[in-house]
């Protein structure tokens, strides 16, 4: 059987409604229960196997860090002469270009691979979600190298408790791929390293313990990096782990890989300046740990416009309102993707964290952004956007409409 010939001539599908006698179906673990009767099909590792694509898979997961950590990545190995695919929040680019739009953090097996077999990179850097860590969209893929960039709170809509949502992230590391760990390994009394076993380690990420294939295995505890461009000391470790693993890729001489850094020019919607007068900075954070590094990055008096999703994990909305208490002049909470849920009642749940500082509710996202540029430009404020970063919509239910933060500002600001 020819795969490249099917492929070539868009005669695969991973869909059962468009199966045809002429088109072979590739079974994953996503819809192995819809193909129980057919026969004529083949799977992502037969797929990958016959394609023999050169290109070096990279994995990236971690609940903050993961974007940034890919563009630090794709940039440091494109200044070394190598094609570089990126596929996660931002879309797909390839070589520093965008060719594809948002879908998913990490799409489907099948779209990641006509990705690879279509643009052929010397590196296909991906974003890996705990959901389709869970959900296997990335079955198949022989990852040369894998990195965690954080772990707190988030998506427990899904996993329900921390320790599943731990041992999603933890279940992708249990390989002898090269593995490049943002954490602390843990040692016992006699300090030498504590092992479960001949084969793991225990390494502190966050105060989680996680067990992790030692062989291959790179822990940094503290920052390789200082001079960066983005602000935050969390971009440090971002920038050190990207620095890191090309490293270890490559052979680079750290010292030449450090100088390449300063004339990285930073991520979409992360940390973003989008206004000087006032300074208006917008961030993709939206879980409290996120929200902590970004505003505690930022000096000065502070004005936070953020919400929260809707349908999703609703024991972080308190939280994420003591970290605003905690680090914000004043707050404005409004409409961050609400989906089926009522604006007010997510901002409600969020307010129950706040007790010290001045807060108000503007459900209509733009007229919040609106009030809070004359607030910041009155008392000489910062403006910090979160959670929405770079995305171009919000989504209410079972819609979406066009929007920017970034657009938004520049339009108030006329």
């Amino acid at each position: 059987m020819d795969l490249i010939h099917y492929l070539n001539n868009d005669l695969i599908t991973d869909n059962t409604k468009e199966l045809s006698p002429s088109k072979l179906f590739l079974k994953t673990s996503q819809n192995s229960k819809y193909a129980r009767n057919i026969k004529n099909f083949t799977t992502p590792k037969e797929l990958l196997r016959e394609l023999n694509l050169k290109t070096k898979f990279i994995g990236i997961t971690g609940t903050n860090g993961k974007t940034t950590t890919a563009f630090v990545l794709g940039y440091l190995l494109q200044s070394f002469g190598y094609s570089v695919g990126i596929q996660g929040t931002e879309g797909f680019y390839f070589n520093g270009e965008k060719k594809e739009g948002k879908t998913l953090t990490t799409p489907p097996v099948f779209t990641t691979i006509k990705r690879a077999f279509k643009y052929k990179p010397d590196f296909f850097i991906m974003e890996v979600s705990s959901h389709a860590i869970v959900q296997n969209r990335i079955e198949g893929i022989d990852f040369s190298a894998k990195i965690l960039t954080s772990f707190s709170q988030d998506h427990l809509d899904f996993h329900k408790s921390m320790e599943e949502y731990k041992k999603a992230k933890e279940s992708f590391f249990q390989d002898e791929s090269i593995k490049i760990i943002n954490g602390k390994l843990l040692k016992i009394e006699n300090g030498e390293l504590r092992i479960e076993n001949s084969n793991f380690s225990l390494v502190n990420v966050m105060g989680y313990e996680f067990k992790i294939h030692k062989k291959n295995l790179h822990v940094l505890d503290k920052p390789v990096v200082e001079d960066i461009l983005m602000a935050g000391e969390f971009n440090k470790m971002n920038f050190s782990l990207a620095l890191k693993t090309v490293e270890i890729l490559t052979n680079s001489p750290f010292s030449i890989l450090n100088s390449q850094l300063k004339y990285f020019k930073g991520v979409p919607g992360r940390m973003e300046i989008v206004s000087n007068n006032p300074l208006v900075i917008i961030d993709f954070a939206h879980t409290p740990d996120g929200m902590e590094k970004v505003l505690s990055a930022v000096k000065g008096k502070k004005i936070v416009v953020f919400g929260a999703g809707g349908n999703r994990d609703r024991d972080k909305r308190y939280l994420m309102g003591e970290v605003a208490d905690k680090f914000a002049d004043y707050i404005i909470l409004t409409e961050d993707n609400p989906r089926c849920e009522n604006v007010e009642n997510i901002c409600k749940e969020i307010s129950k964290g706040i007790q010290n500082t001045s807060f108000e509710v503007i459900t209509d996202r733009k007229k919040a952004i609106k009030k809070a540029l004359k607030i910041a430009k009155e008392n000489n404020m910062v403006l910090m956007l979160l959670g929405k970063g770079d995305e171009n919509y919000i989504e209410y239910c079972h819609k979406k409409i066009d929007y920017s933060d970034r657009e938004t500002v520049k339009e108030c600001l006329k």
